[in-house]
């Protein structure tokens, strides 16, 4: 009965409060999570494309998990070849950093062995090479006992990937080789990891910077001394569960470094419940088969190095934009630039939108790659899909982060009616707004004066002389 009764009690009380003077209310939107949009595989070109959207077919993944990896894998492989010039002349690395948030059972590990099977190929070859060279080593020195010849180098173990690796331990591996990728499944390993606890996380933060930029990577360690390393190239590919990505995303020393504005993050919808039995070997589909064997070709291509160099200072060569590219890019560029204006769609996530227009050169050189190994230039076709696939990292970015304007205004507007809300009496003094609300809105008149407007508009609040009157609801 009292459920009956419940709507009839709530519209007469509404009909009091209209009758008392009150506009009829216009409730704030609830906190409904937003649907991701479609991960766009068209955008990554044929091999990827075609790749990643049959890794998502036949695994029966998410889409941006199977799109995630497939971009991934390409930019590690694709790295130390080439880099991207931009119409103002700066180079870029062709390193993504991809992290993907997905749950137990999204098949994580299922989706990495099929897109990321030929970099486990590589690093399993690496990991005998290693074995081998170090059993002839020991064989070596056994022989050598008593003998005054100079003692063979011992061999440096190699690794084209590595999970939950120190700081000290990424420079120890690019020390004898020239790129690495940061690439696990399971992503609590690394953001968990030793580099980036508490008392390490500033200096592990900043050295993932310098990675992702290709900048000189510094070690200085009491036995070894100071190490320098020129030309490397990391990559980073790390799934997570969302509750580790949320953490991530709350940081602010990841945001405030530039970290998150670096990382190309989605966290798709599950699929689970809707996955009946398919009989199919995602490895045998004729898409996957020719992207493995383009991810074989980049990885077996050997690179350019420095003549004056370690031996392992890469020396990529230049991609540039046709001049259709270029006005894309250009066009790209202004328009993200312009969403970064005070009270525009993108002013509060200015630091991932600084980055958008690198990010698509960037995916635009993967692309390139994949699809023409040999490719000196960036075509339209590649350029326009990485500013879509730039485009869907910028909306899960925003939603994600909860720093598109809408959704910064429903929160601002949220936590100020609480704030008055709260208070006993149905007064509060303008006064005391300004002084004494919650310090996240600010506490100023130009940053106020607009939410107090739209809470008045919708009815929750009204001007009482000196006062604001709240509105019993």
């Amino acid at each position: 009965m009292s459920a009956v009764l419940n709507p009839v009690n709530e519209s007469v009380e509404a009909a009091a409060q209209v009758a008392g003077g009150w506009p009829v209310l216009d409730p704030l939107i609830d906190d409904q999570p937003t649907m991701p949009d479609a991960f766009p595989f068209h955008a990554m070109g044929p091999v990827l494309g075609d790749a990643a959207r049959a890794i998502a077919h036949d695994v029966q993944a998410p889409d941006s998990l199977a799109g995630g990896s497939v971009l991934a894998a390409a930019g590690l492989a694709s790295s130390p070849l080439a880099n991207v010039v931009m119409p103002h002349g700066q180079r870029s690395p062709l390193s993504v950093f991809v992290l993907t948030g997905a749950g137990s059972g999204d098949r994580k590990s299922a989706v990495d062995a099929v897109a990321c099977h030929e970099i486990e190929e590589t690093r399993k070859q690496q990991a005998r090479d290693y074995s081998a060279q170090l059993a002839n080593y020991e064989e070596d020195m056994a022989a050598r006992k008593g003998s005054k010849e100079p003692e063979p180098a011992k061999p440096a173990p190699k690794s084209i990937t590595t999970g939950n690796a120190t700081i000290e331990g990424i420079c120890k591996l690019l020390k004898f080789q020239s790129s690495v990728g940061v690439f696990s499944a399971e992503g609590g390993e690394m953001l968990g990891g030793h580099s980036l606890r508490d008392d390490k996380r500033s200096s592990g933060l900043a050295f993932f910077l310098k990675g992702w930029s290709g900048e000189s990577l510094d070690s200085l360690r009491g036995g070894e001394g100071l190490t320098v390393l020129l030309g490397r190239r990391m990559s980073m590919h790390v799934l997570v569960q969302p509750v580790l990505l949320r953490q991530l995303l709350c940081d602010p020393l990841a945001q405030g470094q530039g970290l998150l504005a670096r990382c190309l993050i989605a966290e798709p919808q599950t699929l689970a419940g809707h996955r009946q039995y398919r009989q199919v070997n995602p490895h045998e589909n004729e898409a996957v088969v020719v992207y493995n064997a383009r991810i074989r070709h980049l990885l077996e291509t050997p690179p350019t190095y420095w003549p004056e160099g370690d031996g392992y200072e890469l020396k990529p060569r230049d991609m540039h934009l046709s001049m259709d590219a270029t006005r894309l890019w250009i066009a790209f560029y202004n328009l993200i630039e312009a969403q970064q204006a005070d009270g525009k769609e993108l002013d509060g996530a200015r630091p991932f939108a600084s980055k958008a227009a690198e990010h698509a050169a960037r995916i635009a050189g993967i692309i390139t790659l994949a699809t023409t190994p040999d490719a000196k230039t960036i075509d339209e076709k590649a350029m326009d899909g990485a500013i879509q696939l730039t485009g869907f990292y910028l909306s899960e970015h925003l939603r994600l982060t909860g720093s598109g304007r809408q959704d910064r205004q429903q929160s601002e507007l949220r936590t100020l009616l609480e704030w008055m809300q709260k208070y006993d009496r149905p007064l509060l003094s303008k006064k005391d707004v300004l002084q004494k609300s919650p310090r996240s809105l600010g506490r100023k008149a130009p940053r106020l004066n607009p939410l107090l407007e739209e809470l008045a508009r919708r009815g929750y609040i009204r001007e009482a002389g000196k006062d604001w009157e709240v509105r019993d609801v």
